[in-house]
């Protein structure tokens, strides 16, 4: 992970720590806190979120990991983001949670990613694919794109665009008698060869299909991305106008964004969604939280943007770009700013609206005025009128004010609650074991006070004893064998009591860094941004031998023009890469031996290019 400021997260002197990232270097939270317990009872199912934040620098794009303890697992997750920005990419990483934020604006934001963890193990639905994208590309549903034998001929007619224009949104769904928790989604391209932007989600919810406790289904849309045409075009009847849309070519990259799909399923009982609507003022913000009924636990939610008559007649205030974006930037399982391991007891959802009350949508039609003025003349799309002989036929002014529905998936897990490992025995010495050579000499301290620890540490070690006395130099790791290692004898000054590394033969070799490799990509490979790639490396400590597969002790990250930016955990997965500009980066697989604390790297270079798909 790079350097990092170490930061205590729980209470308990056995809790573990997390590693707070600097440098806009990607986060991997560990695991947090004890256990949840019924008093006197033992374990108790429960639902709590694990979170960690990273500052997602201006005009960039970064990402956040937060992983569930051992004996938990995620159902899902969400993210929440301080400042400007909206989120591209929120799915699982292995058993953790990614979420990946954009910031367009000059100022740097923070991201927040939540993972939703459950101390028991409910059955999951293998094998679910990335089945279904939703476009920002968007035309009228209802458009007429023929009248009088004169076709309109544009993007959605016989242009690139023509099968992706009515694909604004996706509803994947789970199959039998499994049930959606929410949706998964990553950042993607409409069309190869075309510019892309990002733009925001203005819905991601899940709805009860069928009364009372029910099967949630999943549902997605992306913000309107496409731009109509202000041009004067001719029409042998004025009858339909308003559905007789033109689409201006080229559009904005932002209209060739998509965002892939896939259902969470899992296999619960008594399921139903609940749901709270509150108003988001145009150019402000609200926020709202849904509670599940007694007895039943957070196990998912979503929000969504409902625009009045929206999909309905021919009059429906279809959103296009331009018109201001509608979003969410928390959709969360938990308050901004709670600590990580609270107790889920309700969703979040804090909704943006930056449109500007009073202006017109960007689909109101006007029509010039001819000899027979109700039927024949020229219609063209704009927000007022070209000259004192037009007639208008519909406006569509933006409204003070949009209405947020935010929901939450309640159920209950027919499953044994699990138990936290308890802390291992501590060591029978009158204080924490330590370095030989951090023993107190003449004239240093008592060796009562805190450690810094060194910036080489990328993760914490399981069940730590806090460490005690002044600490080696920043930037440097003590060398095995050498006089600032385990088992070095101290020079001058009072030793402890003899262990086994001073007194009699050796039980064991001293520990090394992990031996750490790099398979997929070779060397000199390439990433496409923006797509998902595969990544495989191998950790193996030393000299034991043992494999290193925990997301909480291994990661990926690339270091760009604003520094490292972490691409996912684990010792392989499908990662998505960031949005970098065309080059050359170097690419680092990082491990770190949880027993020793000794982290290994192997780092290779890598060419980033466009995503062609």
């Amino acid at each position: 992970m790079g350097s990092g400021v170490w930061a205590r997260l729980g209470s308990a002197v056995t809790a573990k720590t997390a590693a707070v990232a600097v440098a806009g270097a990607v986060v991997v939270s560990g695991a947090v806190g004890a256990g949840v317990w019924a008093l006197g009872h033992g374990p108790r199912l429960a639902v709590v979120q694990r979170s960690v934040s990273v500052s997602v620098a201006a005009g960039g794009e970064q990402s956040a990991v937060a992983a569930c303890r051992s004996h938990e697992k995620a159902l899902g997750g969400g993210y929440a983001i301080t400042g400007t920005g909206f989120a591209t990419s929120s799915l699982f990483a292995g058993d953790a949670w990614l979420a990946a934020a954009y910031n367009p604006d000059p100022a740097p934001a923070t991201l927040t990613s939540y993972a939703l963890c459950v101390n028991a193990k409910p059955e999951f639905l293998g094998g679910v694919g990335w089945s279904e994208q939703a476009h920002a590309f968007h035309d009228r549903a209802n458009k007429v794109t023929a009248t009088g034998g004169a076709l309109i001929h544009d993007l959605t007619t016989a242009g690139p665009f023509a099968e992706t224009a009515r694909h604004a949104s996706a509803s994947p769904s789970c199959p039998g008698d499994f049930t959606s928790l929410g949706t998964e989604f990553r950042a993607g391209r409409t069309l190869t060869g075309r510019g892309v932007a990002p733009v925001p989600l203005d819905s991601l919810t899940t709805k009860s299909v069928f009364a009372g406790d029910a099967k949630a289904v999943p549902y997605a849309a992306l913000n309107p991305g496409t731009r109509l045409s202000s041009g004067v075009f001719p029409l042998h009847s004025s009858e339909n106008i308003v559905r007789q849309t033109r689409i201006e070519d080229p559009q904005p990259p932002e209209a060739n964004y998509a965002v892939s799909l896939r259902p969470i399923c899992v296999r619960l009982k008594y399921v139903s969604v609940a749901t709270v609507k509150v108003t988001v003022a145009a150019g402000g913000t609200a926020g709202a939280a849904v509670a599940c009924p007694k007895g039943k636990l957070v196990v998912g939610g979503g929000f969504q943007f409902p625009a009045e008559n929206e999909q309905g007649a021919a009059e429906a205030p279809t959103r296009f770009f331009g018109d201001g974006w509608l979003y969410a930037p928390t959709d969360a399982p938990a308050a901004a700013g709670e600590p990580s391991g609270a107790e889920v007891k309700t969703w979040h959802v804090t909704g943006r609206n930056q449109q500007k009350a009073g202006l017109d949508y960007f689909d109101s039609v006007w029509i010039e005025h001819s000899d027979r003025e109700t039927l024949t003349g020229n219609g063209y799309f704009d927000t007022h009128g070209r000259g004192p002989d037009d007639q208008e036929l519909r406006v569509a002014p933006v409204p003070d004010g949009q209405s947020l529905v935010a929901s939450a998936v309640c159920a209950k897990i027919d499953a044994k609650p699990t138990e936290a490992p308890k802390a291992p025995t501590p060591a029978s010495v009158a204080r924490p074991e330590l370095p030989h050579a951090l023993d107190p000499g003449p004239g240093a301290t008592d060796g009562t006070g805190p450690a810094s620890p060194s910036p080489s540490s990328s993760a914490p070690t399981p069940g730590a004893s806090p460490t005690t006395g002044p600490s080696a130099p920043p930037g440097t790791t003590p060398a095995p064998g050498g006089p600032d290692s385990p088992g070095a004898p101290t020079k001058g000054g009072p030793s402890r009591p003899g262990t086994p590394s001073q007194n009699g033969p050796p039980t064991r070799q001293q520990p090394q860094a992990p031996a750490v490799s790099i398979q997929q990509p070779s060397s000199g490979g390439q990433l496409r941004r923006g797509c998902e790639e595969s990544f495989a490396g191998s950790a193996r400590t030393r000299p034991d031998d043992r494999p290193l597969t925990d997301p909480q002790y291994t990661s990926w990250r690339i270091t760009g023009p604003n520094g490292p930016v972490t691409l996912g955990a684990g010792a392989s997965g499908r990662f998505l890469v960031p949005l970098l500009p065309d080059g050359t980066y170097k690419l680092a697989f990082t491990a770190t031996d949880p027993a020793a604390g000794l982290t290994g790297s192997a780092e290779i270079s890598v060419r980033i290019v466009g995503c062609i798909r």
